[in-house]
């Protein structure tokens, strides 16, 4: 089916923040158009296919809140959190409880889930520099699909010559404080499917996901900026 005949089913929360799009038709793709970058560093930069417009970036001006969303995992999911996006491809979701869940499972072929989902979604600093995404129930994707996480960072820059990451945080807690990134990983360091890719000119970071749990931006001094 031609992308200009997709037909969207739009619901929005009114007031949440949440912007929920399912597609029968598929979406576009998340995958980087464009590499360039340091092999230094595990952030590469990228072209991102999301770029928060105006009115979801006055959306994350607060620093965060709650909220839930049940979708079927059958459709294409484009699920927006403000000025945030996670994009689930349909059939990316393992059956739930079934599946199993850890390290050894990421890359493993699994049965996708039928029934609707249900999603919290915690986010917490917003309007900061480490953003916070938390979301349960904990569940791994299927890994021959590509699930993506964007978030919005305002203060993501070239001249800052910093190494941005979306780490993950198997035991932070929402609501931690942007001060630390605490027991977070970099996944990308052992995996590099889950590197971290930054627009600098949307002031967007995104990476795959090959399973749920609490998603943080973190960055270091690197010294050394993407492109020279």
């Amino acid at each position: 089916m031609q992308l200009s005949k997709r037909v969207r089913i739009l619901a929005a929360i009114v007031g949440s923040g949440i912007v929920v799009a399912s597609s029968a038709c598929g979406n576009d793709s998340t995958a980087p158009t464009k590499v360039a970058g340091a092999s230094q560093l595990t952030t590469t930069e990228a072209r991102s296919t999301f770029v928060p417009t105006e009115a979801s970036k006055a959306r994350g001006s607060s620093s965060g809140g709650s909220y839930r969303v049940t979708f079927n995992p059958a459709i294409d999911q484009v699920i927006t959190v403000g000025p945030h996006r996670l994009d689930i491809p349909a059939n990316a979701v393992c059956q739930i409880g079934t599946s199993g869940y850890g390290p050894a499972f990421w890359d493993q072929p699994c049965t996708p889930e039928t029934s609707m989902v249900t999603l919290t979604i915690a986010v917490d600093g917003s309007n900061s520099s480490n953003p916070q995404v938390d979301f349960k129930p904990a569940m791994r994707f299927n890994p021959a699909t590509n699930v993506t996480l964007y978030f919005y960072v305002p203060e993501v820059s070239r001249q800052a010559a910093r190494n941005w990451q979306i780490l993950y945080c198997p035991t932070t807690s929402i609501g931690s404080g942007s001060g630390s990134s605490g027991s977070c990983v970099d996944e990308a360091k052992t995996d590099r499917d889950l590197r971290t890719y930054v627009d600098y000119d949307a002031s967007v970071l995104f990476r795959r996901l090959k399973h749920f749990s609490v998603y943080r931006v973190d960055a270091e001094d690197s010294g050394y900026l993407v492109g020279q």
